[in-house]
């Protein structure tokens, strides 16, 4: 099928847009201030801790997507290739956060953004696989092959931006926030306790996923979820997000901040006016196909030649009639 450099267009410009989104959401969770409401909220070593506090508690400067997910490729054999470049995955952030509770305690802390509830696996499993990817990868770095006590805890927090209200099995997702974590089971005796049985030290990973619904969870009861709402909102504007962060969650924008977030809005609206625009390209093409407009017209409606019209609706998979 002959394929056409507009309907390419298309595609890439989509790829560009979402690249570019998940950079402008990324560039504003790496805020501390953001981080820190993260950490007193969804980080149970953190929860009596102030937000100042809290801020306070992360150490250096956070990752934004440096850090592979992926372990290269290990080979015996010469001519077998590492994995290539193109196919890796990053952490979205990943900084490090110490606690000042009498007993320091440092722990890895990732945070990931996702659009997509639905990417085509349960991303509750993926969820699982990021922390014990950070786990191995402190390998020789906190601990080593004979002495594992230096492993760090890890965290991954799993932002998902448009969870469904409910899922398929008709359970609430959209406005929770759930933990999945490593918790002994004691199978014998069969009475016994954990305060009976010595169980060990392993609570060393934790995902958590606070799950949004764009507007719909900005007024939640959850101060977590209805900020990370306000703030990743498309349809808030810039100001009235300023506003309101700095009066109801004591979030003060940094030019830095500020900037992202109004980055991410405008891009939004120009691939929603961008996704409208194809709608109607494609409505037309539809009207042509089933014989309801005349090529003729469509082409004067999408001020383009008849050719023109012909080529990209050829390129676009629609017939064009005869």
């Amino acid at each position: 099928m002959k394929i056409k450099e507009a309907y390419i267009s298309n595609t890439i410009d989509s790829a560009k847009d979402k690249i570019q989104y998940d950079e402008h959401v990324r560039q504003i969770l790496k805020d501390k201030g953001i981080l820190a409401y993260i950490l007193k909220y969804a980080v149970k070593e953190f929860k009596d801790y102030s937000i100042d506090d809290a801020k306070a508690a992360i150490d250096g400067e956070p990752e934004v997507a440096i850090r592979s997910v992926r372990p290269e490729a290990v080979s015996t054999l010469e001519n077998e290739s590492k994995i290539p470049g193109e196919g890796k995955m990053y952490f979205d952030i990943l900084f490090y956060a110490v606690t000042n509770d009498g007993y320091r305690q440092k722990m890895y802390i990732n945070i990931e953004a996702q659009k997509s509830f639905y990417p085509g696996y349960d991303l509750v499993t993926r969820g699982i696989v990021y922390p014990a990817r950070l786990i191995s990868q402190q390998m020789d770095v906190e601990y080593t092959a004979d002495n594992y006590d230096g492993v760090k805890k890890v965290y991954s927090v799993w932002i998902c931006m448009n969870a469904p209200e409910k899922k398929h099995s008709y359970k609430k997702v959209a406005d929770s926030i759930v933990e999945y974590s490593i918790k002994p089971t004691i199978l014998y005796p069969h009475n016994a306790t954990d305060d009976e049985i010595a169980t060990g030290r392993y609570d060393l990973m934790s995902t958590v996923f606070i799950n949004l619904n764009s507007q719909n969870t900005i007024n939640s009861k959850n101060v977590l979820i209805s900020m990370l709402s306000t703030l990743l909102s498309d349809k808030i504007k810039v100001d009235e997000k300023k506003q309101k962060l700095e009066k109801e969650y004591g979030i003060k924008m940094s030019k830095e901040l500020e900037s992202e977030v109004s980055s991410m809005c405008n891009l939004s609206e120009a691939i929603e006016e961008r996704g409208i625009e194809r709608g109607r390209m494609y409505t037309i093409y539809d009207f042509i196909q089933s014989g309801m407009i005349t090529p003729e017209a469509g082409a004067q409606k999408l001020g383009i030649s008849v050719e023109q019209l012909k080529e990209d609706m050829e390129a676009a998979g629609y017939h064009f009639p005869d």
